[in-house]
């Protein structure tokens, strides 16, 4: 498929990725995952923290990271007796739990970055491959649920990028045209992308995509990008406070 030309005009909307871009969602997936470990070792489950934290990684790449089962594909395997299955499968959910509810924080700087952006004039939207429930959960622990004009997630088109629909939905709701968006994302294959065969800019969360793989790989899990051919992003950020001089620029 060809990507649209990137015709350019004054920028009047940012799109952003949830996960690994704004939050750093792998870290926090690794925290909770070593603390429901953590707690099945303490408990005498017969496996060590690091191996039980790989086989949720495992079931992770099968099923992937929103998957709800996963503590008990992971305890399934070990044959354990029932009731002593259900103790520390229960006893891990808590720990999961407690870690999750304490653990979501957004990048460095990212709420002054937001505050930036709006302040500056522009529409901002999510763009999330996360289920509706999930994204608004995690938006809300970041404190971040009351700063986009839209929150578009897999529930509302059923497709994850780099499909065009998610994409499509979030220009209609903000009455917005390609050419006047960048979507920023950690994603080259899927955010990228997605971006650009529609005509928008493309900016490149470098940190979140760093992120992403060194914590996915410390729990054993290694990604293979979709596509064989990657396009090459419009711009590349370390650090979202760069996000709002560069979004000045592209106003003009």
């Amino acid at each position: 498929m060809d990507l649209c030309v990137n015709i350019r005009m004054a920028l009047t909307a940012v799109f952003f990725d949830l996960d690994n871009t704004l939050i750093d969602y792998a870290g926090y997936k690794l925290k909770t995952a070593t603390a429901a470990a953590e707690e099945m070792a303490k408990r005498g489950f017969p496996d060590t923290v690091v191996n039980i934290v790989k086989k949720i990684f495992d079931v992770y790449r099968k099923h992937g990271m929103e998957y709800q089962k996963t503590m008990y594909d992971v305890i399934v395997q070990y044959g354990l007796e029932v009731n002593r299955a259900e103790m520390f499968q229960q006893a891990s959910l808590i720990a999961y739990n407690r870690s999750k509810f304490a653990g979501i924080s957004p990048y460095p700087g990212t709420g002054r970055t937001l505050r930036k952006l709006k302040w500056m004039g522009l529409n901002l939207a999510i763009v999330s491959d996360g289920l509706r429930n999930k994204a608004w959960q995690r938006l809300l622990l970041a404190g971040l649920e009351d700063r986009f004009e839209a929150v578009v997630t897999r529930d509302d088109t059923g497709e994850f990028k780099p499909h065009r629909a998610p994409f499509e939905l979030a220009l209609q709701r903000l009455k917005a045209k390609p050419q006047n968006v960048m979507m920023v994302g950690d994603t080259i294959d899927g955010d990228m992308y997605g971006a650009q065969q529609l005509g928008m800019r493309a900016c490149h969360a470098a940190f979140g995509a760093k992120d992403r793989k060194e914590n996915e790989a410390k729990g054993g899990l290694v990604r293979v990008e979709r596509r064989v051919v990657l396009v090459k992003p419009d711009f590349v950020i370390n650090k979202l406070r760069e996000l709002p001089p560069l979004a000045a620029g592209l106003m003009k």
